[in-house]
């Protein structure tokens, strides 16, 4: 569509500014940031929770004389 014909649409017609590259970086770093940050925790929490699994099974185990 011409200009002309958005005109006759009654809409206005201007630039669109284009989008910051240094912003969309900033973005970027701060959402991989932020993954880092929640994994640390979800990891030392999968570390505590599996050691003290196994460490409750090996034990049920050593007990019942089965042996590992």
């Amino acid at each position: 569509m011409s200009v002309d014909g958005i005109h006759e649409l009654g809409l206005e017609t201007r630039e669109v500014r284009a989008e910051s590259t240094g912003r969309n970086v900033a973005i970027g770093v701060g959402g991989i940031l932020l993954v880092i940050a929640a994994a640390i925790p979800l990891t030392w929490g999968v570390l505590t929770v599996g050691t003290a699994a196994y460490a409750l099974v090996t034990g049920m185990l050593a007990q019942s004389g089965a042996g590992v």
